[in-house]
């Protein structure tokens, strides 16, 4: 054995030899109180039974609980047979069915409930879960939101040991229309068959409630590769036996397996399979934007982030519609005689607000291929105090007082210079549903509040202001809604150049590039001031009524008492009298 074969030999016998040695005995009971800061679980029961297991924490700390094993009757009916978690509030924090998968997540405050119910097939069910109380000290600061088109996640620490309690949770975003290969190119976890104690899940889709592609443990390599554009890694570790944890790699493929090709507001992202192109007699670095010196960002796959505006883009307005051309061309070199053909991928981008239709094709000769999908503009609309248009307003809800001047921009985020925007309708609500009585400030372009004004505008925004109205005085917030159109400034017969639009007139094209956006709640001044004046005066019209009514009453008494005790006189003065004109016996001898 070589030097190196000894080495690694004694480092997994020191490794293994300072495990500690982790049994989990079933829990024979039918249900038990677990006061423990953390305990691995394992709950193993028969047939008819209705047991509850309480952790009971304290309510500061939040207690997380992690299932990593679940196997009930499979045949059963949830109805029938489930594990249910609730919290101290008896708020339901989720259902385990016999058809969950096995990693499950839960977390809340205090207590924690876990409910078993099996029904009457003879047979043992069993169910693995460690608990713990999550404070301070237990966080590790791991995980979080990925955008890319490849990179590495590894566990904390890594290449070092990770903590104890260690829990992260990544969330992968890659182009659309592209899938995730993840090439964990070393895993070093705690082992065990089950993968009970450490574990890395991967997630099918953007959180954990999507399909489980594979769960990892133990001392191995593996590569997971997902359908969509979403992946979510959970690595989970318990108390003991920590170890160097994982390194995963991640790149992305067209989801058809040669080609895909993306749109938003600002760009477009082509993915091109390498194993595809070498298929075509060509290598990634023959090929080439119409403009060769915009780079790819990738060779493997082979990646290009087109902007709209630059790199050999062309853009074309037909009619209600904008297209953004460019291409990707092989080199077939300069040789006379060539054996291979010329190869193109035109790429295309066909965008309205509602929708963004996405076109590749590539020629090589008499091949064309064709993808479609749609997408959308990023348009926003925002408040401003004063007519420079440079600080929004943030503050939710806007006070404002009565005929005040208010200025709004709309914004669509894009790099092309001749976008502009066209304010087609606005209108106001009292409810953020926008039911009716709504209030129109402009409609099909055609103003209908006298205060309402389009304002001189740059590229791509569109400003416009109007008087605070009179219909706020009726109703404590106000909803805005505006329809908004997007136009090539080149373009005389785009929508923006039309105008006011009478319903004779409307135009019926449904394509046309319109986004919808709302703003609000605003709210008078001084109607938020009168509210707080007004429950004031209430209260001291309260008190002197309730002032009032106390003399009005204790009055009242005072003249009953008076009437009593006069009445008391009167009988006494009548009694005296009739007491001295009464019959006398005589006295007889």
């Amino acid at each position: 054995m070589s030097p190196a074969g000894y080495l690694i030999t004694l480092l997994l016998f020191v490794t293994t030899s300072s495990a500690e040695e982790k049994s989990v005995v079933p829990e024979a009971r039918c249900g038990a109180t677990l006061s423990d800061p953390y305990k691995p679980v394992q709950v193993q029961v028969n047939e008819d039974i209705d047991c509850t297991w309480t952790i009971d924490r304290p309510s500061n700390e939040t207690t997380r609980v992690i299932f990593s094993t679940l196997d009930l009757n499979k045949n059963a009916d949830c109805s029938q047979e489930h594990i249910t978690i609730s919290n101290e509030n008896n708020e339901v924090l989720g259902v385990l069915c016999p058809d969950t998968p096995r990693i499950a997540v839960f977390e809340s405050p205090g207590t924690v409930y876990i409910r078993v119910v099996t029904q009457s097939t003879a047979l043992v069910r069993t169910a693995y879960f460690f608990y713990y109380s999550v404070t301070p000290d237990k966080v590790t600061a791991c995980g979080g939101d990925l955008r890319g088109y490849s990179g590495t996640i590894s566990s904390p620490n890594y290449p070092e040991r990770h903590p104890n309690f260690a829990y992260c949770l990544w969330n992968l975003e890659v182009p659309k229309n592209t899938k995730v290969t993840l090439t964990f190119t070393e895993i070093f976890t705690e082992v065990d068959p089950l993968c009970r104690f450490d574990f890395i899940a991967v997630y099918d889709g953007a959180d954990t409630s999507a399909p489980i592609l594979d769960i990892l443990c133990g001392r191995k390599v593996a590569t997971v590769q997902t359908t969509s554009d979403f992946v979510t890694l959970l690595f989970s570790a318990d108390y003991a036996n920590n170890y160097f944890g994982f390194s995963a790699t991640y790149s992305v493929l067209p989801q058809n397996g040669d080609s895909s090709l993306a749109c938003n507001g600002e760009s477009m992202t082509v993915v091109l399979n390498p194993e595809y192109i070498a298929s075509l007699g060509y290598s990634t670095s023959e090929l080439a934007l119409s403009d060769d010196t915009c780079l790819p960002q990738s060779l493997n796959p082979l990646i290009f982030e087109v902007p709209y505006y630059g790199c050999g883009t062309v853009k074309k307005a037909e009619g209600d519609l904008i297209h953004y051309t460019n291409t990707i061309k092989g080199d077939p070199g300069t040789s006379v005689i060539t054996r291979r053909k010329d190869l193109q991928f035109v790429l295309t981008c066909e965008l309205d607000s509602d929708s963004t239709v996405d076109i590749l094709y590539q020629t090589s000769d008499e091949l064309i291929f064709n993808n479609q999908e749609k997408g959308k503009y990023d348009v926003s609309l925002d408040f401003y105090t004063l007519p420079d248009y440079i600080t929004p307003v943030s503050a939710s809800p806007y006070l404002i007082d009565l005929n005040q001047t208010v200025y709004l921009q709309a914004t669509v985020k894009t790099q092309d210079p001749d976008l502009t925007l066209f304010v087609d309708s606005c209108f106001a609500s009292p409810q953020p549903d926008f039911q009716v009585p709504n209030y129109d400030l402009i409609k099909n372009g055609c103003v209908k509040d006298e205060t309402y004004q389009n304002l001189p505008s740059d590229s791509g925004t569109a400003r416009f202001s109007f008087n605070v109205f009179r219909f706020l005085n009726d109703h404590p917030s106000v909803y805005l809604q505006c329809r908004l159109v997007v136009c090539d400034s080149n373009d005389p017969e785009s929508r923006c150049s039309k105008g006011c639009i009478t319903r004779q007139r409307r135009d019926t094209s449904s394509k046309v590039w319109k986004t919808h956006a709302v703003l609000g709640p605003i709210r008078l001044k001084r109607h938020t001031e009168a509210e707080a004046a007004g429950s004031v005066a209430e209260k001291k019209e309260e008190v002197v009524k309730t002032d009032q009514g106390s003399l009005y009453v204790i009055g009242m008494a005072v003249l009953v008492v008076n009437v009593l005790i006069l009445a008391l006189v009167l009988m006494r003065y009548y009694r005296k009298q009739s007491t001295a004109y009464r019959y006398l016996p005589v006295a007889t001898q």
